[in-house]
């Protein structure tokens, strides 16, 4: 019934994106509602049905959040007084309380006699906050004897991943199996050719795509950027490139159209983020960024950068309300005139990144704050120089830019709220952040280059009181006669049995088939393997080694 529930929403939502069109060439607004002023509504702050799956709930009840006037559908009442001017609604936003319309300055005029009609303001265009610098990568694959008892192979991320302390959470079997990222990007091609991604689809972790820009599923045709986004994150390939949460479920969505700024637009960012708090997303990445427009109309100045005042910040500011984990990249201004974070990195109650390089200094490119309340931004640092990611042909390679700095950041707070989950009946989002922060390089002096500084994701865990956690009991390093014994389910499907002897040295490895089904230590002396066949469990027991 669950499952039903879900794919309800799931053809609901698709029904909506495809009915819209993007034909109109009026320019687009936004139009914010006071739904009660309606004249004869019935219209309550919670009427209807909220628009939320059962995931979206869970998230809520296990961190205490009650359903809001946000969590309803807007006021039926309210769409049909702006709908009887004549503008074209093209989308809506809960959140916001508002709609984006296609209008002519007439209807604009009428619109702004409806009494439901609280303001009006132009959509605004997203840019980009990296441009992907990147250079093809050489040298030899680390091997694991190179890195010693480790759960994964990093092979040329390994500094990366190192960099933030996160692979004690992998080696304890904390790689972010079960959590949802959702990815607001340019264009994804190559996620559905190119190596680093076989795994994710091959084990069915790649769960959904959507393009807000040309409104259907088809996320691969235009731009890689978003691609190279996710290699940071999700890539296996064993011995060459791992990501930071290798085994984390991924929603991808193309919120900005790489060839041409005019007609990206910030309600795609805002409807998506909406959409992945109703699918039951834990965590938001977004490597986008914003504060000039086309022809100067719209531009932000300093002063917006307060969190209030921009409508993508409102929106990521209201996703992280929810209890999803929000995390931004800051801006790759830090070296021009501007030089300031962009939106939605001044949001509250989330985490924008600044990018760091392989000897922990701050990139000069790097955006800073504080924001224009006197807030301290970035939040933290990652890797932004010469980062490993994916390129464009399906190459590992390195880049530059805070937009690699935020994903590896991401991936390495699904690992952490992983093991939060696993060992947690409730949880609070917000009280993660503050311990990531408070566990970081610069946390004794935060400051507005690079906030709390480089965190230590295995201190954090510590401070959480979960370094005795109980790992999750199917994979990760553990303790076997003397040495270590290590489980891995790889991109193939294949299940990889590694056993170490106390400094490290590998001394045996085996390979398993055990079809769809999962493997977990009985005992020192025997593994079991559930192996599914058909619909029936077959119990098959093989020697530990």
């Amino acid at each position: 019934m669950l499952k039903m529930k879900k794919l309800l929403l799931t053809t609901l939502l698709f029904a909506q994106f495809a009915a819209w069109a993007q034909a109109d060439d009026a320019p687009r607004y936004w139009v914010f509602l006071q739904e009660s002023a309606v004249a004869g509504s019935s219209w309550s702050p919670q009427s209807g049905t909220p628009c939320l799956s059962p995931a979206a709930v869970e998230r809520r009840i296990r961190q205490n959040i009650p359903l809001r006037a946000t969590d309803f559908p807007l006021s039926k009442d309210a769409l049909s007084s702006v709908s009887a001017t004549g503008a074209k609604i093209y989308r809506t936003s809960r959140w916001l309380r508002a709609v984006s319309v296609y209008a002519t300055p007439e209807q604009l005029a009428q619109l702004a006699e409806v009494p439901a009609v609280v303001r009006i303001q132009p959509v605004a265009q997203l840019r980009q906050t990296a441009e992907g610098m990147e250079s093809k990568s050489e040298g030899r694959a680390i091997t694991e004897e190179d890195e010693g008892i480790q759960a994964y192979s990093y092979g040329q991320s390994l500094d990366q991943v190192n960099q933030i302390n996160l692979i004690p959470l992998h080696n304890a079997g904390y790689a972010g199996a079960g959590i949802n990222i959702a990815l607001m990007d340019g264009g994804f091609t190559g996620v559905d050719v190119h190596s680093a991604f076989t795994g994710a689809w091959s084990q069915g972790r790649i769960v959904l795509t959507h393009d807000f820009v040309d409104n259907d599923t088809n996320v691969f045709q235009v731009g890689s950027h978003g691609m190279s986004v996710l290699s940071t994150i999700c890539a296996d390939l064993d011995g060459t490139f791992v990501g930071t949460a290798p085994e984390a479920n991924y929603y991808l969505f193309r919120t900005e159209d790489e060839l041409s700024e005019t007609l990206v637009e910030e309600d795609n960012w805002v409807v998506a983020s909406e959409w992945a708090d109703s699918l039951g997303i834990d965590v938001i990445n977004t490597s986008l960024g914003y504060t000039t427009f086309d022809n100067g109309i719209g531009d932000h100045s300093y002063a917006d950068l307060d969190g209030k005042t921009t409508v993508i910040s409102k929106a990521a500011t209201a996703a992280a309300r929810t209890g999803m984990i929000v995390v931004v990249a800051a801006g790759n201004e830090g070296a021009s005139s501007w030089k300031y974070i962009s939106c939605p990195a001044d949001a509250d109650s989330i985490l924008s990144i600044g990018a760091v390089d392989g000897m922990d200094l701050r990139a000069a490119f790097s955006s800073q704050g504080p924001t224009a309340d006197g807030r301290i931004k970035p939040d933290l640092g990652a890797r932004g120089v010469s980062a490993t990611i994916m390129n464009w042909s399906g190459q590992v390679a390195t880049g530059s830019g805070t937009s690699f700095a935020s994903p590896i950041t991401c991936g390495a707070m699904a690992c952490l709220l992983q093991a939060v989950k696993a060992n947690q009946t409730t949880y609070d989002i917000q009280a993660i952040l503050t311990a990531v922060r408070e566990n970081a390089s610069q946390a004794s002096k935060p400051d507005t280059m690079l906030g709390w500084g480089i965190p230590n994701f295995s201190a954090a865990l510590t401070a959480m009181g979960l370094e005795e956690g109980s790992p999750v009991p199917t994979w990760g390093l553990q303790p076997h006669d003397g040495g270590y014994l290590l489980r891995r389910l790889r991109p193939t499907g294949v299940v990889t049995l590694f056993r170490y002897d106390a400094t490290g040295r590998l001394l045996t490895r085996q390979e398993l088939e055990p079809g769809t089904g999962f493997v977990f230590l009985a005992g020192y002396s025997e593994i079991t393997l559930l192996h599914l066949v058909g619909e029936e469990e077959e119990v098959l027991k093989v020697p530990a080694f």
